[in-house]
């Protein structure tokens, strides 16, 4: 087995191996001391911060499940991931079972890389600096709803759930921004919205270290009719756009992201339209939309969340915040709304209220990152141990690598100015350590419009 000779190696080795289960029921007993349904890659950083401080990477057998993993926390190591054309590209076989459920088919998320490169191309023009700019006073119409709602029940002095509210509030800014549709999730049902939250609801994370939810039958036929429903909706979406575009391809009205696609699929010059998409077109599409509803709102929905509680308990931050705001966007509040639809290009011009967002997501990351190992791709750990990717799953760790002592001053502190001082100081960021949408050519194509 490779994990025994990477041991045999004196590679670094997560302790508590098992013949017959890997690392699978040390994982779980280090899974077991934290918060009920905490995510399985804080265990791995817990492991690393335990036994691998100075490595900045080891191995962990997850087989049968997974695999051999190399755990990554150091940003040297991860720096070399990106930095690496050979890896840097490709994603884990793995991962098109994981997201099955939440895509309903191949995605960018987890495409091969020949794949993936041309259909990259055509969705960052979606999501480019301009562009995104273009598709603020969408944004802002959800906003003005979402900011009601909070005055409503503040009002009310009650308790009431705030992810869940925000959940709603992201889903209707990606409705706007992918699908240029007011879904109204915050007011009522929706069924791309509420299908959704219901697939993530029942989408175990952690089934890497529990194979016997695969066996769970109520989740998979929740999964199965939550894909119907949603497959359905983004499909009657997707035609009634194409046959807009079909009608009117001049057409100079703000285009999303749904937009742009059929936009490349169908090129202005073509001499004829078919009367329909073509299925295999239609169904991929879908599958990329349906990614973007479940990245953009979870991820984007959490951070919100810790957002406000950290403004909530550093009221410090709070007043700096309030005061940029009052200096760019003016007192009145009922104006706001109308200037940023005239000058969005003011949401550039807020560099505190910026950096609170980043250190939320530095203190909460919301995901980690995997690729690919490959035969002839070695990684140096920070020990100088030569750590081969061979039928490896290489995994960095954000959470951890987002906290660690080693490259951050006060690393759980929430210090939004560490991203405002000037080279050299003592809280300025170690090169590669902040990852929240990851760095290199498979980044994160939506970071523009999350942030």
């Amino acid at each position: 087995m490779l994990i025994f000779e990477r041991r045999k190696k004196g590679l670094p080795v997560a302790p508590g191996h098992n013949f017959f289960f890997g690392h699978l029921l040390y994982l779980k007993s280090m899974i077991d001391r934290l918060p009920r349904n905490a995510h399985y890659q804080y265990a791995l950083g817990d492991i690393a911060r335990k036994h691998f401080f100075k490595e900045g990477a080891y191995y962990i057998d997850l087989w049968p499940v997974s695999g051999l993993f190399l755990a990554v926390v150091s940003p040297n190591v991860a720096n070399q991931i990106h930095a690496n054309q050979d890896i840097s590209m490709e994603r884990p076989s793995l991962l098109p079972r994981f997201f099955k459920p939440i895509c309903g088919g191949p995605s960018m998320f987890d495409l091969r890389e020949k794949e993936w490169k041309p259909w990259r191309a055509i969705f960052s023009k979606g999501f480019s600096a301009d562009h995104v700019l273009s598709l603020v006073p969408g944004m802002v119409d959800e906003t003005v709803v979402y900011c009601e709602t909070l005055r409503s029940l503040a009002l009310k002095r009650t308790m009431f759930c705030l992810d869940l509210m925000t959940l709603r509030f992201t889903i209707d800014v990606i409705g706007k921004t992918i699908l240029n549709a007011p879904l109204g999730a915050q007011r009522a049902y929706n069924t791309l919205a509420d299908c959704m939250m219901s697939q993530v609801r029942w989408h175990q994370a952690n089934a890497e270290t529990n194979p016997l939810q695969y066996l769970n039958l109520a989740r998979r036929a929740v999964h199965w009719w939550n894909g119907r429903q949603m497959d359905k909706y983004i499909g009657d979406e997707l035609d009634k756009r194409y046959n807009e575009y079909k009608a009117d391809p001049e057409s100079k009205r703000t285009k999303a992201v749904i937009d742009l696609v059929l936009q490349a699929y169908l090129p202005e010059n073509a001499k004829t339209r078919p009367e329909k998409l073509d299925p295999e077109f239609r169904a991929f599409a879908i599958s990329q939309i349906r990614l973007f509803v479940f990245v953009g709102h979870d991820s984007t929905s959490s951070t919100i969340c810790y957002i406000l509680h950290l403004l909530a308990t550093n009221p410090n931050t709070l007043a700096q915040v309030r005061a940029e705001h009052d200096r760019v966007l003016g007192t009145e509040l009922s104006a706001v709304p109308s200037m940023l639809k005239e000058q969005p290009y003011l949401t550039n011009h807020l560099p505190y209220t910026t950096a609170v967002i980043k250190e939320a997501l530095r203190l909460f990351a919301p995901g980690g990152c995997s690729r690919a190992g490959k035969p002839n791709v070695d990684l140096i750990d920070d020990q100088g141990n030569r750590c081969p990717t061979k039928d490896t799953m290489v995994f960095t760790i954000h959470t951890e690598l987002h906290r660690a002592p080693a490259y951050w001053n006060r690393p759980d502190e929430f210090v939004p100015e560490r991203w405002l001082v000037e080279s050299g100081h003592e809280l300025q960021p170690t090169k590669g350590a902040y990852r929240a949408f990851e760095i290199g050519p498979r980044n994160c194509v939506a970071q523009g419009p999350a942030v």
